[in-house]
């Protein structure tokens, strides 16, 4: 599904904290990867350095994303990693964006600061553009990630899918499947929908319609759950209680899961900018689990 992945990097250590996600990725997916830093104008002095710190990391990664394709044998990549370094000059929103679209760029990964939401890399607006803006899915991985993610030894992995009954939420599904089906029959689909309970005064009537809701979620989960196993993959569906967003960060931390992958609304000139408030509240309350927000 993914032939490029650009990895952005700014030179801190927070964004070098996605090395070691993106290689394991790579070793398992093939996906070729470029590290990417765009250097402001105004440090055109330091470009040298730039230049050596960014292809330094590329080699880097490379070699220990072979390593790691090696070992994971016939569940790795069938072919070497590629991996390369590209630096760019200017305003950096504008230029990421610019080079994803020209370059048949299918996929871009970024480092976010788990305290503050989406104000990500300590670069201010400029990583909350790309993700409002770009084209192509994002992958987030927070400064608090898991280090048994990092590492792939959690008790049971599994791929968490956040649906609603609209069609626009099943987005995420090929993603989610395909990258299941990458990890083998050990990673589990786990389809997800919260239902908020009633806030006024309770009445029989208020609970029986709040009971039907979970039984209607419950019931479609499990018909689109149908097919996929058919496919022989490992589904289980959960319909939670609770404000969507918090709910579903509440099931996170009690069932840690390799990735969380969500569907954003289609971006049009009129929503680009903005994102569903489930989606903007999960981005700034994840903490521990990678993020991979797919859009139109």
């Amino acid at each position: 599904m993914y032939k490029k992945m650009v990895v952005l990097l700014d030179g801190s250590k927070l964004a070098e904290l996605v090395f070691d996600y993106a290689q394991e990725l790579a070793a398992r997916t093939g996906v070729e990867l470029e590290l990417l830093h765009v250097c402001p104008t105004r440090d055109c002095d330091d470009l040298p350095m730039r230049r050596a710190y960014i292809e330094h990391m590329a080699e880097m990664v490379c070699l220990r994303a072979e390593d790691l394709r090696k070992k994971y044998g016939k569940e790795g990549a069938k072919t070497p990693v590629q991996t390369r370094a590209t630096l760019l000059i200017g305003d950096p929103a504008e230029e990421i964006l610019r080079y994803v679209e020209e370059n048949d760029v299918d996929l871009i990964m970024m480092a976010t600061h788990g305290a503050s939401g989406v104000k990500l890399w300590g670069l201010g607006g400029v990583a909350y553009k790309i993700v409002h803006a770009a084209k192509v899915p994002i992958w987030l991985v927070p400064s608090e990630l898991r280090e048994e993610i990092i590492s792939d030894t959690l008790a049971r992995c599994s791929i968490v899918v956040p649906l609603s009954a609209d069609d626009n939420s099943k987005a995420a599904l090929p993603h989610a499947v395909e990258l299941a089906k990458r990890r083998g029959k050990a990673c589990e689909l786990v389809l997800v929908h919260a239902v908020e309970p009633p806030t006024m005064v309770v009445t029989r009537e208020e609970l029986d319609r709040f009971e039907a809701r979970q039984q209607s979620m419950k019931a479609y989960l499990e018909e689109v759950a149908l097919p996929l196993r058919q496919e022989g993959l490992a589904v289980r569906t959960e319909v939670l209680i609770g404000e969507p967003a918090h709910a579903i960060i509440e099931y996170l931390k009690a069932n840690p899961a390799q990735l969380l992958v969500m569907a954003t609304r289609p971006k049009t000139l009129l929503n680009r900018l903005i994102f569903d408030s489930v989606t903007e509240n999960i981005i700034q309350l994840v903490k521990k689990t990678p993020l991979l927000l797919v859009g139109d």
